[in-house]
């Protein structure tokens, strides 16, 4: 296709995510119009793309990731997550924005929405960070930078969608995420202290060790949800889809055996988790055609070019890509993009001989930057809406947040042993 027809599509899709049309519609009926255009395309093109986006086993393990979320909302998983925590890090310096963090690395192992443990996580700790003397806006970033956490560290739905699109392991993504996690957690817990610090925000008395085993006595049957998962994927003995399964029966169990659940509550966590999983697989349908409109347009032979013309080193490859992630974060959803850019971006990773898992890792991070900077900044207003705060006083105190971040993802393109060594131990 000319430049000048590549210029129209996507005029045609900017121009309707300007005017505020969802992004799957936009996906959609761009796709719609090029097949509808395109002489040489049967019509039943776009019907058997979209078909074919969500024809895979390993999809099917978002909404079960999604209701594992909603049980533990629902059982008092989450307060329990958030009681070991503050016995493992409350002493410190800013004893409560780390407690978020920690507790937002554990939550992760469970629901991997950012959205949903951005929720979790706010409407308990950002009171309690307001009351040690936190600004208000800081505490809703801290809270924020714990959500982004849930899409990194397994299980990861983004992580599953970018698998599926680009027919790699769910598993290695899965295991390549733990360490760049942990990496960001500690950046931004250095955000905190350095806050807490300046601001002389009051810390607790470590209780000792005895307290941390208490609190781990109090918490091992939470723990195990999140187990399950990481250890069903780490040993083989499930897949991501059958550990998610695995997860919510024991989520069910545990929530009955606590007395938090009934069949009232188990339906509302079934439809609350229907209705998340059904935006995050409306736009991995229409992506799909989208995703072939850009491979027929020969997008991967422009970006290949223009790579292979101004990109020397590949250093300067994944600084381009992290560009790119904190641009295209500016106007399209992380999930869309993956679906999307995947399919014409891995075709030039392997011309380039680049390592792919650190390729897929440092690629996911990227598009995650925007999660916490404006304009779209997903997760601050997630984070804001917990208790109204005006989203211009927490963009005040997002740079911090984002500058660490970019620092953790510089780590992992210097270091790709972060990215890389757990999954080559595990899977070879």
């Amino acid at each position: 296709m000319s430049a000048m027809g590549i210029g129209a599509v996507l005029i045609l899709f900017f121009a309707m995510l300007l005017i505020g049309t969802p992004i799957a519609i936009c996906l959609a009926n761009v796709g719609l119009i090029w097949v509808i255009s395109s002489p040489a395309l049967p019509n039943m093109t776009f019907a058997s793309k979209i078909y074919g986006s969500t024809d895979s086993f390993s999809l099917m393990a978002i909404p079960f990731f999604m209701l594992a979320g909603q049980l533990m909302e629902h059982t008092g998983i989450t307060e329990k997550f958030i009681e070991f925590a503050k016995s493992l890090v409350g002493h410190i310096r800013g004893g409560v924005a780390h407690t978020s963090l920690v507790t937002g690395v554990i939550m992760a192992g469970v629901s991997g929405s950012g959205n949903a443990d951005t929720a979790a996580i706010g409407a308990m700790l950002i009171p309690a960070m307001v009351n040690d003397g936190y600004e208000e806006g800081f505490a809703c970033n801290v809270v924020a930078a714990a959500g982004c956490l849930g899409p990194v560290i397994p299980p990861s739905i983004m992580m599953v969608v970018f698998a599926n699109a680009a027919d790699y392991s769910v598993g290695k993504l899965f295991m390549g995420g733990v360490l760049p996690g942990v990496t960001l957690a500690l950046c931004w817990m250095v955000v905190c202290y350095i806050y807490a610090k300046k601001h002389d925000v009051p810390k607790d008395k470590f209780a000792g060790f005895g307290n941390i085993l208490k609190a781990f006595g109090r918490t091992w049957g939470a723990l195990v949800m999140p187990a399950i998962i990481i250890v069903g994927i780490l040993t083989g003995v499930c897949t991501a889809t059958e550990a998610g399964v695995l997860a919510c029966l024991y989520g069910i169990f545990y929530g009955c055996i606590q007395k938090k659940l009934n069949l009232k509550k188990i339906i509302k966590c079934l439809e609350d988790a229907a209705m998340s999983a059904a935006g995050p697989l409306l736009i991995v349908t229409y992506s799909g055609i989208f995703s072939y409109m850009l491979t027929r347009m020969n997008i991967s032979r422009l970006i290949g070019t223009f790579c292979q013309t101004y990109i020397a080193s590949e250093a300067g490859f994944y600084f381009f890509m992290l560009a790119l992630g904190l641009v295209l974060g500016c106007f399209i959803d992380g999930l869309a993009s993956t679906v999307m850019l995947i399919p014409v971006m891995s075709p030039i990773v392997i011309q380039m001989g680049l390592n792919y898992q650190q390729f897929a890792i440092i690629y996911l991070l990227s598009l995650l930057t925007s999660q916490l900077t404006p304009p779209v900044g997903n997760l601050l207003f997630v984070s804001a809406g917990v208790r109204k705060t005006p989203i211009a006083q927490v963009y005040r105190y997002c740079w911090p947040f984002c500058i660490a971040m970019i620092i953790g993802i510089i780590l992992c393109i210097y270091i790709p042993q972060l990215s890389c060594w757990l999954p080559s131990l595990i899977y070879g």
